[in-house]
């Protein structure tokens, strides 16, 4: 092997021992960061995090296009009670139909 061989691998020693002290300090530094806090506290953190910007952004959205909510909502409290108002309407409307007489009383006999 020449004097430039030898040089150009030594060189490349140097950076693979580099290369892998910068990992071993990254799993260092994991380790030490998943010792303070764990996975599971991690994980909680962020999904409430991830909920609180979900919220202020429905709120914004709201806020734009307050008709369009309160439509929605008038819509979905009708749906809810569908059955009560349909049997409110039905109700009457069978009262000012019963014999389809015209509320008249039948003539005496």
């Amino acid at each position: 092997m020449s004097g430039a061989d030898d040089a150009r691998l030594t060189e490349y020693r140097a950076l693979r021992d580099a290369a892998w002290a910068m990992v071993r300090a990254d799993v260092d530094t994991l380790k030490a960061e998943l010792a303070a806090q764990g996975i599971g506290a991690r994980l909680k953190d962020k999904a409430a995090e991830e909920a609180q910007d979900a919220w202020d952004t429905a709120r914004e959205v709201a806020a734009e296009h307050k008709g369009i909510v309160a439509g929605t909502l008038l819509a979905l409290v009708a749906w809810l009670l569908r059955g009560p108002i349909g049997g409110a309407l039905a109700a009457l409307f069978d009262d000012d139909e019963d014999d389809g007489d015209g509320g008249q009383e039948p003539p005496p006999a």
